[in-house]
C-alpha cells in the first residue's frame, strides 16, 4: 500500500454536512415514496401496477447505480469531477418531483393510467442517478483513516430518520401527496446546489484532490460481496423485523415498527464508539467477524421464544449492526482503485440493493 500526501489530511466538515443533507433528502424522499406509492396506485385504480413496480424497482435499484458510477468516473477523468452526473440527477430528480406533484394537483382523467407508472419508473431511476456519485465524495472529504468516522456520520443520519419515520409518515398523510412531493423536489434541488457549491473548495481549478490511499487495482467482487451483506442485514431490519417483531408488543408496549426504530436509535449511538473502535483496525477483518456475530444474533431472534432473552439480542445486534455500517463503505473504498471510486460506489449500491430487491419481490 502506497501512501501520499494530499491536503486531504483532516475531514471536510462543511462539505460533509452538505452531503448529509442530500442524503437526508434521499432517505425522506423514500419514505414518501414508499408510503405514497400503494396510495397513488389505489387512488386511480392502477394496482395491477403495483407488482411491476416492485420488480421495476428492484431492476432500477441493482443496474442504476453502477451505470451512474461509470458516466461520474468518465466525468471525472474529462472535466475532473463528478459533480455534473449529481447536478444532472438531482435536476432529473427535482423535475420529476413536481410532476408527479403537479399530477395530484390537478386531479387529471384517464390519461393518468399511462402517465404515472412512468413518472414512478423514471423518479425511481433519477434518484438512484445520483445517489452513489453524491455519496462517494466522501472520499473526498475525509482522509482514509477517518473514512469510518464520516461514514458514522451517514449512519447516524439514515438510522435517525428511518427511526422517525412513524412521524414522517404522519407529516407526509398531513401534507398530502401533492405538497409532499412539491416540498421533495424543493428540498432535493436545495440540499443538491449546497453540496455543489461547497465541494468546489474541495477542488484545485475545477480537479478533484486525489485521496489519500492510492491502490493498483479494483477488487469490485470484494466491494459487490461488502454491499450484499449490508444490504441483507438492513433489508431484514427494515423489511422484516417490523411485523415480526410486532409479537413482543405485550412485554414492551409498542408495536414493532417503533421497536425497530428504538432499535436504529441504539444503532446510530454506537456508530460513533464503533467508528473510532475499527478506526486502527482491520476493516475486513473486522466486517466478517461482526457479519458472523450478527448472523449468529439473528438466529437467535429469530428462534428463541423468550422475550427478555429476544431483547437483549435485540440490543446486541443494534451493536453489532453498526459495526457492519461504518466497516462496509470504507472497506469498499480501500478495495477500489482511484480511477474506478464512483464505480465502486456504484457497485457497492448495487449489491446493497440485491438482498434488499429479493425480498421486496419475495413479500409481494
Amino acid at each position: 500500500m502506497v501512501q501520499v500526501q494530499t491536503q486531504n489530511t483532516t475531514i471536510q466538515w462543511k462539505q460533509m454536512a452538505s452531503l448529509l443533507a442530500l442524503y437526508a433528502s434521499v432517505i425522506i424522499g423514500w419514505i414518501a415514496y414508499h408510503r405514497y406509492q400503494p396510495a397513488l396506485l389505489a387512488s386511480f385504480g392502477l394496482q395491477q401496477y403495483s407488482s411491476f413496480l416492485v420488480w421495476a424497482q428492484g431492476i432500477i435499484l441493482v443496474l442504476t447505480p453502477p451505470l451512474a458510477g461509470k458516466l461520474g468516473d468518465m466525468y471525472r477523468n474529462k472535466f475532473g469531477n463528478r459533480l455534473r452526473i449529481i447536478t444532472l440527477g438531482v435536476s432529473f430528480a427535482a423535475m420529476i418531483f413536481m410532476t408527479v406533484a403537479f399530477t395530484l394537483l390537478i386531479n387529471p382523467g384517464d390519461w393518468v393510467l399511462f402517465v404515472l407508472p412512468v413518472l414512478i419508473v423514471l423518479w425511481l431511476f433519477a434518484m438512484s442517478l445520483f445517489t452513489s456519485p453524491a455519496i462517494s465524495m466522501v472520499e473526498l472529504f475525509s482522509p482514509s483513516i477517518k473514512l469510518p468516522l464520516t461514514v458514522a456520520a451517514l449512519t447516524i443520519v439514515a438510522d435517525l430518520l428511518y427511526s422517525l419515520e412513524p412521524i414522517i409518515v404522519d407529516i407526509i398523510d398531513f401534507l398530502g401527496g401533492a405538497l409532499t412531493f412539491a416540498l421533495g423536489g424543493v428540498i432535493v434541488s436545495i440540499s443538491g446546489y449546497l453540496l455543489r457549491k461547497n465541494s468546489l473548495d474541495s477542488f484545485s481549478e475545477n480537479k478533484e484532490q486525489r485521496p489519500d490511499e492510492v491502490k493498483p487495482k479494483s477488487n469490485l467482487w470484494i466491494v459487490l460481496l461488502v454491499g450484499m451483506g449490508l444490504g441483507l442485514v438492513s433489508g431484514i431490519v427494515i423489511e422484516i423485523f417490523p411485523e415480526f417483531l410486532d409479537k413482543l408488543n405485550t412485554t414492551v408496549g409498542i408495536s414493532g415498527k417503533w421497536l425497530v426504530s428504538v432499535l436504529l436509535i441504539v444503532t446510530a449511538v454506537f456508530s460513533i464508539p464503533a467508528s473510532i473502535y475499527v478506526q486502527n483496525r482491520s476493516l475486513s477483518k473486522n466486517l466478517v467477524i461482526f457479519l458472523s456475530l450478527t448472523a449468529l444474533t439473528l438466529t437467535g431472534i429469530f428462534l428463541i421464544e423468550n422475550r427478555m432473552v429476544l431483547l437483549v439480542l435485540l440490543f446486541v445486534f443494534a451493536i453489532f449492526y453498526a459495526v457492519i455500517n461504518v466497516c462496509s463503505l470504507p472497506l469498499a473504498l480501500r478495495n477500489t482503485s482511484v480511477e474506478h471510486k464512483v464505480f465502486g460506489v456504484g457497485i457497492f449500491f448495487c449489491g446493497f440493493e440485491i438482498p434488499n430487491s429479493i425480498i421486496d419481490i419475495a413479500m409481494i
